[in-house]
């Protein structure tokens, strides 16, 4: 795939980049040689010129952002206020987290050290172009760690922006630097034997070949991948606050959200009631211009991406599902779809075992919560899961017994810095964010003086 912005709204080509040739990774060994030897208070130092500087151009990033992948202005002013807040989280605690740790042994003395492991190589997504790669980047170089982003290919002035904002903030060369990479490089670039890791955001498919090229050179890798999160909805739930939870976490960047709720799993007691009062929800979204304030939903990033959500609905629908379209998109050559709400549905269909990356709500009706449990775990995704439940007391058996990586009550399925976010199963290995996202790539040493 080529690299060019291409306007969601009408597919007009805006721009398009060459591939650049083979990174020069003397560069970045050259770069970490010295990054690594600073102060952690001399990298945050560093770092927190980089906030200041995004901090300063919050409008421009955020309507680059609208622009390249389309969604709506005020998600994309959202997502630099997130990036923000990630930098905020690890300039005050990662001096902490990488202090040495004293251990009581038998020795004179025992600890554990944490060091950098080198040049750490991120493929990074579209759909939060500045978050995704900000919250790899903020933990693995203030640990320090030097850095090399291959980024999608349909956001490559998101990915020329954030390597101008590490030059502007007078971070040394080489620390960050972004290639646009073709595949076949890409996959040279993780044998190099200088290439100390990986981290990939992005869909099962690609992951698996990624984490097979890694494990081929024994290089360590972290993968956020797809998720088909469920969203249980118990029969003593609040169902008009449920409700506001399931309209938001679904419809947050026109649906193309790997941890937004895909399947929703209600009590049958309720199931009427929550249906229509969503069906009505849905029907209010207003869908259009992303640039215009007054639209909650934009067109999706690609045709490509727009044929693919049509096609899960239609086969959805042929397998016996039925669709209650909401609002009606703009007419013309974007790649809009009309958000949908699909009843009816049940396993083997794709509404229920695919990913569905765009504005669908899928609705599946359960008995009770052994059956609510069973069917959220029947699926090759373990992201995240929200129940919605008067008691929390009970909701606790979701907690152990649902097989995901991030359980939410009363709230929807979000990335916080302070936690960390990962999944299971096809979702992926490893964490981002929190003390445990900074420790994917260091060295944890064990040092024992007698």
């Amino acid at each position: 795939m080529r690299y060019a912005t291409i306007c969601p709204v009408n597919n007009e080509t805006l721009k398009e980049f060459e591939f650049d040739s083979f990174p020069d990774l003397e560069i970045s060994v050259k770069a970490f040689n010295t990054w690594r030897r600073l102060a952690v208070s001399e990298r945050v130092a560093y770092l927190q010129r980089v906030a200041d500087v995004i901090k300063a151009g919050k409008e421009q990033y955020a309507k680059l952002i609208t622009t390249e992948m389309g969604k709506p202005i005020s998600e994309a002013e959202y997502e630099i206020n997130k990036v923000l807040s990630g930098f905020d989280y690890y300039l005050k605690n990662a001096a902490r987290f990488l202090q040495d740790e004293l251990v009581q042994t038998n020795a004179s003395k025992s600890y554990i050290r944490f060091e950098p492991l080198g040049i750490i190589f991120s493929v990074m997504p579209w759909n939060f172009p500045f978050w995704q790669v900000f919250r790899f980047a903020i933990p693995t170089l203030i640990s320090g760690n030097v850095s090399i982003l291959k980024h999608s290919p349909n956001v490559p002035q998101c990915a020329r922006a954030i390597e101008a904002i590490f030059e502007q903030a007078g971070v040394p060369n080489g620390v960050f630097k972004n290639y646009f990479l073709t595949n076949e490089d890409a996959g040279k670039l993780i044998a190099d034997p200088r290439i100390a890791g990986i981290s990939f955001t992005g869909s099962d498919t690609t992951g698996s070949i990624l984490a097979s090229q890694a494990g081929k050179h024994i290089k360590k890798s972290v993968l956020e991948l797809g998720g088909n999160d469920a969203f249980i909805v118990l029969a003593d739930a609040n169902i008009d606050f449920a409700i506001s939870g399931a309209i938001k976490s679904r419809s947050i960047n026109t649906g193309q959200s790997c941890n937004a709720a895909k399947r929703f799993i209600v009590a049958e007691e309720i199931a009427s009631v929550f249906t229509e009062k969503l069906m009505s929800a849905v029907k209010k979204l207003k869908v259009g211009d992303p640039l215009d304030d007054n639209n909650q939903l934009g067109p999706l990033a690609r045709k490509d991406l727009k044929e693919k959500v049509q096609r899960q609905i239609t086969d959805s629908i042929m397998a016996g599902a039925v669709a209650h379209y909401g609002a009606d998109i703009p007419e013309g050559e974007g790649n809009f779809v009309s958000p949908a709400v699909l009843t009816g549905v049940k396993p083997g269909m794709p509404a229920f075992d695919e990913e569905i990356f765009g504005p669908v709500w899928s609705v599946i009706v359960v008995r009770d919560a052994d059956e609510a449990i069973a069917t959220a775990n029947n699926s090759v995704y373990g992201l995240g899961a929200s129940i919605w439940t008067a008691d929390k007391v009970a909701a606790e058996r979701f907690v152990s017994e649902l097989e995901t990586g991030n359980v939410f009550i009363n709230d929807i399925v979000k990335s916080d810095a302070r936690v960390p976010f990962g999944g299971t199963k096809r979702s992926g290995y490893g964490r981002e964010l929190s003390e445990h996202g900074l420790m994917e790539f260091v060295n944890i040493k064990t040092v024992y003086i007698n």
